[in-house]
C-alpha cells in the first residue's frame, strides 16, 4: 500500500513538472511601458471591435481604445444588432471622436456565426495594413498597441496575440472562473502552440493582431463562419496555413472582465467549453474528451483534500501524509498559474467548490447543446456540429512565418 501511495504522490509531482516545463519554462515576451520605439513610418492599424448588447459595460472599456497613443490607427466598432441601447452609446462616442467609425451591423447572414460575421463586416471597411480584433470587455493601457507593434514589426511574425489579465468583479465570478482557468492551464501547452508542426494553437480574440495579407491567406473570418468557437478554429487554420502567432504576456497592460455576474459566467463557460471541444474533435469525441478531462480534474483538484481529511479523521499517518504531499503538488501547480503565493493558497482552499461548479457547467453545456443542436449566445442558437479539417500544414510557410 505504501508503494501505491508513493506512486500517486510521484504522479502528482510529475504533473507539476510537466506544467512547469510546457507552460512556465517557455520564454514569452512581456509587454512593458515605453521600452521600445516605433519606426517613423508606422503602418496603419485598423482596430475592429464587434459588440452586441454591451450597454452595461461598453463605456468602461471603449475609452481605453480611443486613448491609444499609436500614431497611425483607425477604430471600427461594429454594432452587431444590439437590442439594449448599445447603439445609442456608440453614436455619442462616434460624434466626439473622429478616429472612431461606427458600422451598423447587418443581420447575421445564412451560415454565419454572429461574432465572426461582425468581425468580417469590420474588415470590409478597414483600411489598415494590420488588423487588430479585440473585445468589448477589454481595457487597454494607452501604450499597449505601440509596444506590441514595436515587438512584432522587426520579427517574422504576421500574427500576434496578447494574453490578458482577468478581473474578477465578485467572489461569485471568481469561483466560477477559477476551475475553468485551472482546466485551461492543465490542458494547454505553450511549447506546442509555438511549434509550427503541432496542430495545437492559441488565438485569443480578446487581442488578435494580424496583417491584412495573412488574414486574407487564412480565408478571413469567412473561413470560420460555421465554427462555433471562432478563436480556436481561426488559430487552427492560421497554423494550418503556416502562420505561427507571436505570444505576448499583457499583464496589467491588457485587463479583461469576461463576465460581470456569476450567472453570466456560468452560461458563458457552459457554452464555451462545449464549443471548444466540439469544434476541435466533433460532438462525440469532443463530448467524451470533455467528460474524461472533467473526471481527471476531480482526482487532481478534489481527491487530495478527501485523502488528507480522511487520514486525519481516522488517525492514519500514511494516508494523511499522502494527501498532504498531493495537496502540496496541487498548490505548486496553482502557484505556477498565478505567480502569487497568497492567491495560490486561496485558490487551493476553494478549488473543490469551484470544481463542482465546473462539473455542473460541463454537464449543463453538453446536455443543452445536445437538446438544442447548439449552444446559446446572447439570444442566438449557435450550431456546434462543424469540426475542423484534418491537420495538413503548408510546408512552405512553415519555414518563413515563425516568429523570431
Amino acid at each position: 500500500m505504501i508503494w501505491f501511495d508513493a506512486a500517486v504522490v510521484l504522479i502528482f509531482w510529475l504533473i507539476f513538472w510537466n506544467r512547469w516545463y510546457n507552460q512556465c519554462a517557455v520564454k514569452i515576451p512581456v509587454v512593458r511601458e515605453k521600452t521600445l520605439g516605433l519606426p517613423d513610418n508606422s503602418p496603419l492599424v485598423s482596430i475592429i471591435l464587434p459588440v452586441r448588447n454591451e450597454a452595461h459595460q461598453i463605456e468602461n472599456y471603449l475609452p481605453s481604445l480611443l486613448n491609444q497613443d499609436y500614431p497611425n490607427l483607425e477604430i471600427i466598432v461594429v454594432d452587431d444588432c444590439s437590442e439594449d441601447g448599445t447603439g445609442d452609446i456608440l453614436k455619442k462616442y462616434a460624434g466626439d471622436h473622429p478616429r472612431l467609425k461606427l458600422v451598423d451591423g447587418q443581420p447575421r447572414a445564412e451560415g454565419w456565426m454572429g461574432k465572426a460575421h461582425a468581425m468580417y463586416q469590420g474588415y470590409e471597411v478597414a483600411r489598415g495594413e494590420w488588423l487588430l480584433f479585440t473585445d468589448a470587455h477589454t481595457q487597454h493601457a494607452p501604450y499597449l498597441l505601440s509596444q506590441v507593434m514595436a515587438q512584432i514589426l522587426p520579427s517574422k511574425a504576421s500574427v500576434a496575440i496578447v494574453l490578458a489579465s482577468q478581473r474578477q468583479p465578485s467572489f461569485g465570478v471568481y469561483l466560477v472562473n477559477l476551475a475553468v482557468f485551472g482546466y485551461l492551464f492543465m490542458v494547454t501547452n505553450l511549447r506546442k502552440f509555438m511549434d509550427p508542426r503541432s496542430p495545437q494553437s492559441l488565438i485569443n480574440d480578446q487581442y488578435l493582431l494580424i496583417t491584412r495579407e495573412a488574414y486574407k491567406t487564412i480565408g478571413t473570418h469567412e473561413a470560420v463562419k460555421k465554427y462555433s468557437s471562432n478563436d480556436a478554429s481561426f488559430g487552427y487554420l492560421a497554423k494550418l496555413k503556416g502562420f505561427v502567432p507571436m505570444i505576448l504576456y499583457g499583464g496589467k497592460t491588457l485587463v479583461t472582465t469576461m463576465y460581470t455576474t456569476p450567472a453570466r459566467a456560468f452560461r458563458g463557460w457552459s457554452r464555451s467549453l462545449v464549443n471548444g471541444a466540439w469544434t476541435s474533435l466533433g460532438p462525440v469525441k469532443g463530448s467524451a474528451a470533455l467528460v474524461m478531462v472533467t473526471f481527471g480534474l476531480l482526482f487532481f483538484w478534489v481527491v487530495p483534500w478527501l485523502t488528507w481529511l480522511d487520514g486525519l479523521e481516522n488517525h492514519h499517518t500514511t494516508q494523511s501524509l499522502t494527501g498532504f504531499l498531493q495537496l502540496l503538488a496541487v498548490l505548486a501547480v496553482l502557484l505556477l498559474k498565478s505567480r502569487n503565493p497568497w492567491k495560490a493558497f486561496g485558490d487551493l482552499m476553494v478549488m473543490p467548490a469551484s470544481y463542482l461548479i465546473f462539473a455542473v457547467m460541463v454537464g449543463t453545456g453538453l446536455i443543452g447543446a445536445a437538446l438544442r443542436g447548439g449552444t446559446i449566445q446572447k439570444g442566438r442558437v449557435i450550431p456546434t456540429k462543424k469540426c475542423l479539417p484534418p491537420w495538413n500544414p503548408d510546408p512552405e510557410r512553415l519555414r518563413t512565418d515563425v516568429p523570431t
